[in-house]
């Protein structure tokens, strides 16, 4: 299907472009919609689309031109094709240029009337074109060393890096004065692409390449690669279950264009940490090879993703209900830009050069969707904190600028190929990392050395009264135990949930946004320690606990505090010899000695247990997709001492794959009628609804899922993925069970997340209680927003897990298990 071809304008409505091509002062204001009455075409047509200025063999100052020999037989072979293109006026108008999709014009008019604000800046006089488009200003900076440092240290243009810088630049710069030039360009591809023989390999000509496809062709030139011989590899998923031999990371495949210093802490850092290891940045140093972009070696990551420009059946473009996803607003001397841009939060592609812009707004962080951002050609002296949120970005330009440094939080641009710099005042410092250790080398040591952010608000603790409403929200949970009522505190006990990210999972290649010291396990298990310890709480389950960790760290550290604990693996471990099965993780429970008394254990391993079910059924499902889990549930029957009460508590982590969600029912499924089955049997006469149970874990379930709706509702009804698959038995019940169970959370609505990632942010952690016999009396509340808007995800230094911790305050409600006090 064709992008809106001009990439942002769908079907170039006539108001708009006549709104583009306005009279000679269009400083336009946001309220002025005479252009919206305009029912004439556009003006004069622009299909000479000034490719005298694109074929001038204008270029970087200091950098021979090798382009000149070749301009004008470019110009006259890519004039010819786009006067082609420009008749019946031109790809930017509502003629029959190739088109594969409709886009409602009057939805088209009211959505982009107010994307920016256009005119000339009356401070700087600027010569208009006969068709009322502003030509920059000539470069006043071109002789600056300052701007161009390979005019002052020639060595540069030996250099690897910024040699590409260079040709880059040249090219960005040949586009000055061409409105829209990405989208002409786009609209050629097209063109030649349905002219081809072979619309799958179509042959291009120079001038139909954009910036940005001659970016991904140096690259893949530089890496030595043939993107004709490779085909791209799916990326993985960050699930969690890697093996540990995929943390080979791309940060480890660096190689560098001269001998590779130390690089030290930065000074103006308020956080000592430690110098970035020279693993990440000097790996493979003793080959020193002059291809300093080696780690691109992956062709796909050359890729910008979900975003075919060519390709008519992309899925992409029906995925989320767009039919484009690229804005092209350059050349156009825009001064200022309408915040209507920044709610198009689908955007992939967004192209702001050569305007007058002084600034970028903060508001750029909504567009995390951002693949290519093109800022080249403006005035901005400065670029917000707030791009490190645009995690996604493969290709930054911002050519031509008076730039001198950068955000720490560029830090977390993690997926970042290119960084186009060239034209700007670069701070020294900055200028060495990037030509010495390219720009994953910068983006590392931005990450590593980000000054401490700090956590200025504690997580609230949120009292909930008898009727399960919030009444009341303390500073802290030591706050709130220093006040809590003598009754309630006891028929009542604090319970702790808390997936603590299993060290063999936390690699630099799944987590390449954290910086390297807060990843280090280290680092982390000292951090959960201290944020275990200070809540204090009276049951702690954990999961993704390495075994030898459960049995050499926490627990003797939390046996010195007054706990007692159990552990159970996930079932691999049984297949594993030795150290091996020490190394796999699973489930533990914790509590203290003085508030409970052990009273049974056990363990469940679902697949398992199912087989040995009375009414199992081997189905296909069950065998293809499930049998081969290897997740765990534990459980521990404990008695409180101050009242005497009974309760169960078990602790879970479920399969991690979306695909598989059916499964994850399936789990809960098992798990829910084994412990209904160990209810009965513990006290025939009790109605199990009224046994207190507590039901804590990951589930990797959101909710509104099968599994949310199975646990609080009691069965499967609303979510016909699930009914579609066959796990016998337990389908045919639609997984019933007759425990009344409830998120602990449910009172406030569950949290903003509980699991933070760039790629994923939201709920999938809960606890479960029964509504009859258990109430909740207090809630851990969210993490401070403001602190969780300076991040892309966890962990960090204050957050050493990438979920968060629950805790719930839970009492026991009269006269229902029937025990007496110990």
């Amino acid at each position: 299907m064709n992008e809106p071809s001009l990439m942002g304008y769908p079907g170039m409505n006539p108001n708009i472009v006549s709104g583009i091509n306005a009279n000679t002062n269009p400083i336009a204001n946001n309220n002025n919609n005479n252009t919206n009455n305009n029912n004439n075409g556009p003006g004069t047509p622009v299909s000479a689309l000034h490719l005298n200025q694109l074929m001038a063999g204008l270029g970087p100052p200091g950098l021979p031109n090798e382009n000149n020999n070749n301009a004008n037989h470019l110009a006259n072979n890519s004039r010819q094709l786009l006067e082609q293109l420009a008749q019946n006026n031109g790809p930017a108008t509502n003629s029959p240029v190739p088109t594969g999709g409709n886009m409602n014009a009057n939805t088209t008019n009211n959505n982009m009337n107010n994307v920016a604000v256009m005119g000339n800046d009356s401070n700087h006089n600027t010569p208009m074109l006969n068709n009322n488009v502003a030509l920059q200003p000539m470069n006043i900076n071109a002789g600056n060393p300052l701007f161009h440092p390979h005019l002052e240290d020639t060595a540069l243009l030996n250099n690897t890096v910024w040699k590409m810088q260079l040709q880059l630049a040249g090219v960005s710069m040949h586009s000055m004065g061409q409105p829209n030039v990405y989208a002409r360009q786009n609209a050629m591809k097209k063109y030649l692409a349905n002219q081809s023989q072979n619309p799958q390999q179509p042959q291009m000509t120079e001038a139909s390449l954009s910036l940005v496809d001659k970016t991904q062709k140096l690259l893949m030139d530089f890496a030595g690669a043939d993107p004709s011989k490779e085909k791209p590899k799916n990326s993985n998923n960050n699930n969690g279950n890697n093996n540990n031999a995929t943390s080979n990371s791309n940060d480890n495949s660096m190689m560098t264009a001269s001998t590779p210093t130390p690089m030290a802490t930065g000074n103006n850092s308020a956080l000592s940490t430690p110098t970035t290891p020279q693993v990440e940045l000097h790996n493979q140093r003793e080959q020193m090879s002059p291809n300093v972009l080696l780690q691109h070696k992956k062709l796909s990551q050359f890729s910008i993703d979900d975003d075919d420009e060519l390709n008519p059946s992309s899925d992409k473009k029906n995925k989320d209900g767009q039919l484009w996803h690229a804005l092209d607003l350059s050349n156009l001397q825009l001064i200022n830009l309408d915040s209507n841009i920044f709610k198009y939060k689908f955007l992939t592609r967004l192209y702001l050069n050569g305007n007058g812009l002084t600034q970028l707004p903060k508001e750029i962080k909504n567009l995390t969707n951002l693949r290519v951002l093109d800022l080249s050609h403006n005035r901005l002296t400065s670029l917000p904190a707030e791009l490190g949120s645009c995690f996604q970005l493969k290709y930054l330009y911002f050519f031509d600028n008076m730039i001198s440094t950068l955000p720490w939080e560029l830090g977390s641009l993690f997926n970042l190929q290119f960084l186009g710099c060239e034209g700007n005042p670069l701070d020294k410092e900055l200028l060495k990392i990037f030509t010495e250790k390219s720009v994953t080398g910068l983006i590392f040591y931005l990450r590593d050395n980000r000054p401490e952010v700090p956590l200025v608000h504690d997580r609230e603790f949120i009292e909930i009264n008898t009727d399960g409403e919030p009444q009341a929200k303390f500073e802290s949970l030591q706050e709130a135990n220093s006040t809590l009522d003598l009754e309630l505190s006891k028929k009542s006990f604090t319970i702790l949930s808390y997936n603590t990210l299993c060290q063999h999972y936390a690699t630099p290649k799944m987590y390449r946004y954290t910086q390297s010291w807060a990843l280090s396990w280290d680092y982390r298990r000292e951090k959960l320690k201290q944020q275990i310890l200070s809540y204090n709480c009276d049951v702690l389950s954990l999961q993704e606990v390495e075994a030898q960790t459960y049995e050499e760290y926490w627990l003797p550290i939390l046996e010195k505090h007054g706990y007692a604990g159990n552990f159970h693996s996930k079932t691999r471990a049984k297949t594993m010899q030795g150290k091996d099965s020490k190394k796999v993780d699973g489930c533990c429970i914790f509590f203290k000695k003085d508030k409970f008394k052990l009273l049974g254990k056990d363990a469940l391993d679902f697949s398992g247990a199912w087989m040995k079910h009375r009414k199992f059924q081997r189905t296909e499902d069950y065998l293809n997709r499930a049998m081969n889990k290897d997740n765990v549930a534990l459980y521990l029957k404990l008695q409180h001492i101050h009242s005497g009460e009974i309760v169960w508590v078990v602790t879970t982590h479920l399969h991690w794959d979306p695909k598989f969600n059916d499964v994850k029912t399936f789990q809960v499924g098992v798990l829910l009628d084994h412990m209904e089955s160990l209810l009965k049997e513990d006290n025939p006469k009790r109605d199990t609804k009224k046994s207190p149970l507590l039901i804590c874990g990951d589930f990797n379930s959101y909710p509104d899922s099968a599994v949310y709706e199975l646990f609080s509702t009691g069965s499967v009804k609303n979510h016909m993925e699930d009914n579609t698959r066959d796990f016998g038995y337990m389908s045919q019940k639609q997984f019933n069970h007759h425990l009344a169970l409830n998120s602990c959370y449910s009172c406030i609505g569950e949290l903003p997340f509980t699991n933070f990632t760039p790629s994923f942010t939201d709920v999938i952690d809960y606890i479960w209680f029964s509504t009859h016999s258990l109430r909740v009396r207090g809630l851990l509340g969210k993490v401070d927003e403001d602190y969780v808007n300076k991040f892309v995800g966890f962990p960090n230094d204050k957050f050493p897990s990438d979920h968060i911790p629950l805790i719930a305050r839970v009492e026991f409600m009269r006269g229902n298990s029937g025990s007496r006090k110990v």
